[in-house]
């Protein structure tokens, strides 16, 4: 019995030194060096639009067991904006003994803009209902397309016009550029007589230069449903498309002792 005791102490033993000795091996001949992936050195020029594997143009990664590598390399991140149009790209590749090689280039994107509003509604509420502003905002992006559900908007804050406030709207895209924008909101009493003036747009972005008129963005003038001439609208406005920045028009119509008024937000950049 304590012969037979004996004896699977020994093959135990030599079982567990064959183990260890297995492990060392395969630790040992374990490949531990990462794959090398090479960037090109200059800027790459991109439109927002463009597919992924744009990022990957001109990049090579190989292996000294697995040989080349190129066809593995995918796109780890892509950085928030280090300037106004550059970004950096995190490219990655991993061998088969799953070493991470990774490198990073810069790209540029050649039709970046800020993100954009868009007013699909008149700012226009009756002193007798809520104000409510999401649902008449929009906002687009050239890279994350359509990002209205990030829109956040400030309290309506009060001007020299008593029936005109004003809000801040701001919205930031995946890239961390935050566009910010100030609007007219009128607020006006209830009166079924007051003249409503309509335009075609409530907010254009223009290019510095330009050329304005400010009557082309008119649409009607109605009066208890009935149309009045739009030339008999006036309008106040002090845009000059020569310096960028924010304006607005007011365009004002008179009817039956009353004012219905429209704005329109011009931004020059």
């Amino acid at each position: 019995m304590r012969a037979l005791k004996h004896i699977l102490i020994i093959l135990l033993a030599i079982v567990t030194v064959c183990y260890v000795a297995t492990l060392i091996y395969q630790g040992s001949s374990e490949h531990k060096e990462p794959p090398v992936i090479s960037c090109p050195a200059e800027i790459l020029e991109v439109s927002a639009a463009d597919d992924e594997s744009v990022l990957l143009s001109g990049v090579t990664a190989s292996d000294p067991q697995d040989g080349d590598l190129t066809a593995h390399i995918i796109v780890g991140g892509i950085s928030k904006l280090i300037t106004k149009d550059t970004a950096k790209v995190t490219l990655m590749v991993f061998d088969s003994d799953h070493n991470l090689g990774t490198c990073i280039r810069y790209i540029r994107y050649k039709d970046y803009q800020r993100p954009q509003f868009s007013v699909t509604k008149p700012l226009n509420f009756s002193s007798t209902k809520d104000v409510s502003l999401l649902d008449r905002l929009t906002a687009t992006d050239v890279v994350d397309g359509n990002i209205s559900s990030r829109i956040r908007v400030s309290t309506l804050s009060s001007t020299d016009n008593s029936e005109v406030y004003k809000i801040t709207i701001q919205v930031t895209n995946s890239m961390g550029d935050t566009a910010w924008l100030q609007l007219p909101v009128i607020v006006q009493e209830t009166n079924p007589l007051r003249p409503i003036v309509e335009l075609k747009s409530y907010l254009v972005y223009l290019e510095a230069g330009s050329s304005f008129d400010p009557a082309e963005y008119l649409s009607s003038v109605t009066v208890a449903n009935v149309a009045e001439p739009v030339s008999k609208v006036t309008i106040d406005s002090n845009v000059d498309t020569a310096k960028e920045g924010t304006y607005q028009v007011m365009y004002t119509y008179s009817a039956n002792g009353s004012t219905g008024s429209a704005i329109l937000t011009v931004v020059v950049q």
